[in-house]
C-alpha cells in the first residue's frame, strides 16, 4: 500500500491514494424461506451499532433480519409487483449506497485501509485491544491506530505547529492522537464530496423560471374560481326542533322559503324567505353564518332540491339546514387577471416549477440528474418539505452521490462485503415498507360497494374527506368484526353513556381504526415468521419465537400459567385478541382469560371492565354468569363499590336464578346491605374456633 503520509494543507492528495477494499466472498449463515443470510450482514449489524454482538441490541436487530427476511415469500405472494418494482430500483439508490460505503466505512471508519490490513494488524496487535474484544466492534480504533503508526511524521509536525501557536504543550498523547485524527477525518468530511465534483466534472445547471405565459398554459387549471352552490337556509337555537321541520332530504323551495320565512331566527335572511345567495367554497357565508364547510361537502354532486342534514354553526350556539337552489361553476380566469399571482409565483413561490425532464446536472456535460430525480427522492422521503431549499439540496447531494459513486467504482468499494451487506439491507427495508404500505392502505371492496356506504354514511372516521380520500377508511369500516367495537363500548361503557352501542359505533370506529391497521399489521408479520422456513447454520444467533398457530400460542400460554410467569401471559392473550379480532371464538376465550389475569395479579379496575366486556358481547357463553358474579365480588371486595356491586349481583340472580353461584351472591347481597356485618361476624366466629 501506498505511504499515506498526511499534510493537513495537501489532503486532496491523500484522498485519492489508497488500497482497493475487495471483501471476500459472504458466508452463509442461514436461510429463511431460501433467502440467505450472511454472516457480513451481522458484521454491518455490529459496525452500524458500534457494540459487541453479545449486547442485547445487537441480538435483537439480528433476531429481526431473520424474521423480517420472512416478508419475502408473503409480499411477493400477495403483491408480486414488488418484486418488479424492486428490480427496477434507480440508479440513484445504488449511488447512495455506494456513496454511504465509500463515506462512512471505506473513508470515515477504515481511514482508506482495506479490510485485509486491518484485520492483519489487529492479529498481530492484540495486546492493543484487548485479548477479548471483537473486531468488528473495534475495527475503527484499529485503523485508527494503524493510521498513527503510518503518519507518525505528519503527527509530530501536527504537535509541533499547534504548540507554536500557543497551545498547551501539556496536552496528553492521547489529546493529540484525538485531535490529530478529528482533523483529518472533519477535513475529509467538508472537502471531500466538492473535490470529487470537480474531478468527474460534474457541474449544476442553472434554473432558468418559466415566463408568466408559459406558466399560465402550463397551469390553467389553477387560475380559475372557486365553485360554489345558490342556497337557502334555516338558522334555530334548538337542533332538536330544527330536524324535526324535515321529514326528507329533498322538498320543493317555496316549501323551505316558508319554514325559513316562520322559523328562521336569523332575521335578515328570514325577511328574504331564507335567502342566502351565491356562495363559494373555502369562502365564509355572509348574514353572521359564518364558515360552513360541511355544507360544500353536502351539497357536492348532490341535484337541486336537496336538503341539508342539522349542521352545527362553526363555534357557535345555533344550528342550520341549508337548501340547494342551484350550482355555481368555476369559471377560468384569464392571463391578464392572473398574471400578478403568476409574477409573485414565480418569484417568491416556494418550490420550482420544472418538468420531469428538466436537466439539473450534467457530467462531462451529458445531464445526470433531472427533476424526475428529485421528485424520487420525494416520493420516498413523504416527510420532508417541499420547497426551494429542500430542492437545491437534494440536488447538491444527488450530485455529489454520483461523484462519491464513481470514485467508490473505481477503488473497487462495490466489491466490498460492506456494499454487498448494504444492497441485501437495502432490498430488505425496500421491500419491507412497500410491503407494510400495501397492507396498510389495502382495499379489500369494490369501489361500488364503498360509494354505497359513503352515500348513506359518509366517512366515519374522517367526515370531511371526499369519496376518494375515503376510500380506505370505507374499505376498513366494512371488513372491521363488530365484536371488536362492541367489546370496546362494554369496556368503556361509562365514556359512551347515556348512548347505546348502536349509537357509538361510528365514535367507536373513529377511535379503533388506526389500532385496528397497526394490529392486522402484525397480525401479517407475525403469520409471516410463523410458517417461515428457517434454516440456522451458527449457534450464537438467538431468534424470535416462530408461533405457527393460535392452538400452539395457547397452548405455550397455559404452560407459563403453570409457572405463574402472569405477565407474559397476560402480554400473550392481549397480543391474540388484537390480532385476530375475527376469531369470536378466540375473543371470547382471550378476554375471558385476560379479565382473570387482570384479578390474579390485583389490577382490580380493569379485570371488572374485562368481565363487564365479556359478559355483555357473549351472554350466553357457559362462563357469562361466572364473569357477572366475578365483577361483583370484585366491586364489593376489593374495590369497595359497594352501591355499583349491589346492581351486578341483583342482575346476576334474575338472568341466572339457577346459577351454582347463587348462594354466595346472596350472601354479598346480604353483606353489603348489612354494611359489612356478616363479613364481621364471620372473622370473629373463625377467630374463636382458631
Amino acid at each position: 500500500m501506498k505511504n499515506k503520509a498526511l499534510a493537513l494543507l495537501a489532503l486532496g492528495v491523500l484522498l485519492f491514494t489508497g488500497c482497493n477494499s475487495i471483501g471476500d466472498k459472504d458466508t452463509i449463515i442461514g436461510r429463511v424461506n431460501g433467502e440467505s443470510i450472511y454472516q457480513e450482514d451481522i458484521d454491518l449489524i455490529v459496525r452500524l451499532h458500534g457494540q459487541s454482538p453479545k449486547s442485547e441490541d445487537v441480538k435483537t436487530s439480528v433476531a429481526s433480519l431473520f424474521s423480517r427476511n420472512s416478508f419475502y415469500a408473503d409480499a411477493y405472494e400477495r403483491f408480486p409487483e414488488i418484486k418488479d418494482e424492486l428490480k427496477n430500483r434507480s440508479q440513484t439508490v445504488d449511488n447512495y449506497l455506494l456513496t454511504f460505503a465509500f463515506q462512512r466505512f471505506y473513508a470515515m471508519d477504515r481511514l482508506m485501509f482495506s479490510d485485509g490490513e486491518l484485520r492483519a494488524y489487529f492479529d498481530s496487535h492484540r495486546s492493543l485491544f484487548g485479548d477479548s474484544a471483537d473486531y468488528m466492534v473495534v475495527r475503527n480504533l484499529v485503523a485508527e491506530k494503524l493510521f498513527l503508526e503510518q503518519n507518525a511524521d505528519s503527527l509530530a509536525a501536527f504537535i509541533k505547529k499547534n504548540k507554536a501557536e500557543g497551545e498547551d504543550s501539556d496536552t496528553s498523547s492521547e489529546r493529540w492522537n484525538a485531535r490529530f485524527l478529528n482533523e483529518f477525518r472533519d477535513k475529509m468530511v467538508r472537502t471531500m464530496g466538492d473535490s470529487l465534483v470537480k474531478v468527474y466534472n460534474l457541474a449544476l445547471v442553472p434554473i432558468i423560471p418559466p415566463t408568466p405565459e408559459e406558466y399560465y398554459e402550463k397551469h390553467k387549471d389553477w387560475f380559475v374560481t372557486e365553485p360554489g352552490f345558490e342556497v337557502y337556509h334555516v338558522e334555530m337555537a334548538d337542533s332538536v326542533a330544527l330536524a324535526a321541520l324535515f321529514y326528507t332530504d329533498s322538498m320543493d323551495l317555496d316549501e323551505f322559503k316558508k319554514i325559513a320565512h316562520d322559523n328562521s331566527i336569523n332575521k335578515e335572511t328570514a325577511a328574504n324567505d331564507g335567502y342566502v345567495g351565491k356562495v363559494l367554497e373555502k369562502h365564509v357565508l355572509p348574514y353572521g353564518i359564518g364558515e360552513m364547510s360541511p355544507m360544500f361537502t353536502q351539497f357536492k354532486d348532490k341535484p337541486v332540491g336537496t336538503v341539508s342534514k342539522v349542521i352545527r354553526t362553526f363555534m357557535g350556539e345555533t344550528f342550520h339546514v341549508f337548501y340547494l337552489a342551484g350550482v355555481v361553476p368555476s369559471r377560468q380566469k384569464t392571463l391578464e387577471q392572473s398574471k400578478i399571482a403568476i409574477e409573485n409565483e414565480i418569484k417568491n413561490g416556494v418550490k420550482y416549477d420544472l418538468d420531469s425532464t428538466y436537466v439539473l446536472v450534467t457530467m462531462n456535460g451529458e445531464p445526470v440528474v433531472r427533476e424526475s430525480d428529485v421528485a424520487e427522492v420525494y416520493a420516498a422521503n413523504i416527510n420532508i418539505p417541499k420547497n426551494r431549499m429542500t430542492h437545491d439540496n437534494i440536488v447538491k447531494t444527488l450530485m455529489q452521490n454520483i461523484a462519491f459513486a464513481h470514485e467508490a467504482r473505481k477503488r473497487k468499494v462495490d466489491h466490498s462485503w460492506e456494499y454487498r451487506a448494504l444492497v441485501r439491507t437495502s432490498n430488505l427495508d425496500f421491500v419491507c415498507n412497500l410491503f407494510e404500505f400495501k397492507i396498510r392502505h389495502l382495499v379489500t371492496h369494490s369501489d361500488d360497494t364503498l360509494k354505497a356506504v359513503f352515500d348513506k354514511i359518509g366517512n366515519p372516521a374522517h367526515p370531511t374527506l371526499d369519496f376518494e380520500a375515503s376510500r380506505e377508511d370505507l374499505s376498513v369500516w366494512l371488513d372491521m368484526p363488530r365484536l371488536l367495537l362492541k367489546r370496546i363500548y362494554y369496556y368503556q361503557q361509562e365514556e359512551f353513556l347515556p348512548n347505546d352501542f348502536e349509537s357509538s359505533i361510528t365514535n367507536l370506529f373513529a377511535m379503533e381504526i388506526s389500532s385496528y391497521r397497526n394490529d392486522f399489521w402484525e397480525r401479517v408479520t407475525t403469520d409471516a415468521w410463523g410458517k417461515a422456513k428457517v434454516s440456522l447454520y451458527v449457534d450464537s444467533i438467538k431468534l424470535l419465537p416462530q408461533q405457527s398457530s393460535v392452538d400452539a400460542v395457547i397452548q405455550e400460554l397455559d404452560s407459563l400459567y403453570q409457572i405463574q410467569k402472569l405477565d407474559l401471559v397476560l402480554t400473550g392473550w392481549k397480543n391474540l385478541r388484537k390480532r385476530y379480532p375475527d376469531n369470536d371464538t378466540l375473543m371470547k376465550k382471550s378476554t375471558y382469560e385476560i379479565a382473570h389475569i387482570l384479578s390474579e395479579t390485583n389490577d382490580f379496575e380493569h379485570s371488572q371492565r374485562e368481565y363487564r366486556a365479556f359478559y355483555s358481547v357473549w351472554p350466553d357463553d357457559p362462563n357469562a354468569e361466572k364473569a357477572m358474579f366475578s365483577r361483583g365480588f370484585i366491586l364489593t371486595e376489593n374495590m369497595h363499590k359497594d352501591s355499583l356491586a349491589l346492581e351486578v349481583l341483583e342482575e346476576f340472580k334474575t338472568k341466572y336464578p339457577k346459577s351454582e353461584l347463587t348462594e354466595s351472591a346472596d350472601w354479598l347481597i346480604e353483606n353489603i346491605r348489612s354494611g359489612g356485618k356478616l363479613a364481621d361476624d364471620l372473622m370473629k366466629k373463625i377467630e374463636a374456633e382458631e
